[in-house]
């Protein structure tokens, strides 16, 4: 009996024939635009916003409550978005969050200086849309490009998303002289339909895409729960449970006009019969002494609540929202089957929450303060960009031998540019610490995300993808919120200090966790799961 194939590995297109150069392949070109389109799109939105509070249509507090109501959004929807694409074609998920997010401009636009209401609403769709579209693509990657070339498709995807922060400021600044801001808005939604139709759909769906509940490397599993839960979508009123093996539509045997047959071989007439191309459930008779299928006896009579029992709408919609707890739930678990994963998105989440708020909040007073000007600050997120981009470019040809270390330690060099603020240095100083800051950052990215499309069971990829998001992202906002009144309480100096050490700390930490080295599980643990409960 042949084994089923692991989750970790898969035969290269072709049949192990050599692989077309990604720059020639046509599908992965159409992924790669698509999500330039979308990076560019999510990074237009507050810039054009921006500009509209320079030219006096948008208020500074209203722009801070639409940018709130993003993230909103973002957050409410990551992890949906997850739960669907590993349950539908993720391609299908890109679609609909694109073009939800591309409905978010008109709406923008028409509320501009007449409803902060509308364009709250309409902010908070287009984060949503952001939201949910986010682990689609990283799951579609996984489908569209082969295990040997993703390093360098990753690379490719995170250069075009460095290569858009770099040159949109300056293009749409440019834009702006020309055209107002609703028609730029209006082009933010025109990104969001081609991250909607221009990317293409995978050869092959991964096993048990459906809703798959079984072990991580076992396929056949997979695709039999994912039947169960797509038999369940079929009836929602259905209370069968599909892990009972009492269920008589679990049965093995043909069905037939005489009966069913129970798991323990004893056949019980039955009144209903399998038509074809529909799958029916037998009646099968009360015992003697009973009541018949529909018949309530009087206990019963007095023990339902008053008013009837819950309608089959609320039922739906219960099961419905019980269905998206478990599988996000699976998707939690397979991350926990994974110790270096784990530990890296800790270490992520802490860099996220430390550096991003440094360089959003206290970068911005200690240029105008100590350097007299915007120029540090300018300069400094430009470096970082610049430094983003040769990191890409290095981590695309980075050799596969300890890969994760080299990833924790690019990770650690966030720390650089918060330590670079403590003492007044000089400004080239301060613009090499955040160029390295920048380059490290995405030796991190490239290796982090190709990792994670490898070792993570293809039916939970998008799910453990939105985890990684939505933590990552989820704590950026409390450093934002946090890291002002600390500043005010004790000094820039020692909150610049805290958070640099927390960027050193935090990666180091997670180098220690279980298969941290090469951002995988060891061999001899490849058949070990974390339970399920």
């Amino acid at each position: 009996m042949a084994s089923p194939p692991s989750a970790r590995t898969g035969p290269r297109p072709g049949g192990g024939a050599r692989a077309r150069p990604l720059l020639r392949d046509a599908a992965f070109l159409r992924l790669w635009s698509g999500t330039t389109a979308s990076g560019l799109a999510t990074w237009a939105l507050p810039f054009v916003l921006g500009l509209a509070v320079l030219d006096d249509t948008l208020a500074p507090g209203v722009l801070g409550l639409l940018l709130a109501a993003r993230t909103v959004g973002f957050l409410a929807a990551v992890a949906v978005g997850g739960v669907l694409a590993d349950r539908h074609a993720r391609r299908s998920v890109v679609l609909w969050s694109s073009l939800a997010a591309a409905a978010s401009s008109p709406l923008l636009a028409a509320g501009l200086g007449r409803s902060d209401l509308l364009m709250a609403g309409a902010a908070a769709l287009a984060g949503a849309g952001q939201g949910a579209c986010r682990p689609a693509f990283q799951a579609l990657t996984a489908e569209i490009v082969d295990a040997g070339r993703r390093t360098r498709a990753n690379a490719a995807l995170t250069l075009a998303v460095r290569g858009t922060t770099l040159a949109g400021p300056a293009a749409t600044a440019l834009l702006a002289t020309v055209v107002g801001t609703a028609a730029l808005l209006l082009g933010i939604g025109a990104l969001w339909l081609i991250a909607a139709f221009v990317p293409g759909r995978p050869g092959t769906r991964p096993a048990g895409a459906a809703g798959a509940a079984g072990a991580a490397g076992a396929a056949g599993a997979a695709g039999a729960a994912g039947a169960a839960d797509a038999d369940d979508a079929q009836d929602p009123r259905d209370p069968r449970d599909p892990q009972d093996p009492q269920d008589p539509r679990d049965a093995k045997g043909p069905a037939s006009p005489g009966g069913t047959t129970h798991p323990g071989g004893q056949r019980v007439p039955g009144r209903r019969t399998r038509r074809p191309g529909r799958s029916v459930r037998p009646v099968v008779p009360a015992p003697a002494g009973g009541t018949r299928r529909g018949e309530v006896t009087a206990p019963q009579l007095l023990a339902a609540p008053v008013g009837g029992g819950p309608s089959p709408e609320r039922e739906s919609r219960a099961r419905k929202r019980s269905s998206l707890r478990r599988e996000f739930g699976e998707g939690l678990r397979e991350a926990r089957r994974h110790p270096w994963f784990m530990a890296g998105l800790g270490a992520l989440a802490a860099v996220a929450a430390t550096a991003y708020s440094v360089t959003a909040v206290v970068l911005p007073v200690i240029s105008r303060d100590r350097y007299g000007g915007e120029f540090v600050l300018a300069a400094a997120t430009t470096a970082y960009t610049v430094g983003a981009l040769a990191g890409a470019l290095v981590a695309a040809r980075l050799p596969a031998r300890s890969q994760g270390r080299v990833a924790l330690a690019g990770l650690a060099t966030s720390g650089l540019a918060p330590l670079s603020l403590v003492l007044p240095l000089h400004a080239g100083v301060v613009l090499a610490a955040y160029a390295v800051a920048g380059a490290g950052i995405e030796l991190f990215n490239v290796p982090w995300f190709t990792a994670t499309q490898r070792e993570m069971a293809p039916d939970r990829l998008a799910r453990v993808s939105s985890l990684d998001f939505l933590v990552s992202y989820g704590l950026a906002p409390v450093g934002l919120a946090l890291i002002a009144p600390a500043v005010a309480a004790a000094g820039a100096a020692p909150v610049l200090l805290v958070c640099a050490v927390t960027c050193f700390a935090a990666p180091a930490a997670a180098a220690f966790a279980t298969g941290a080295r090469h951002l995988s599980r060891p061999r001899g643990n490849l058949s070990a799961a974390a339970p399920d409960n």
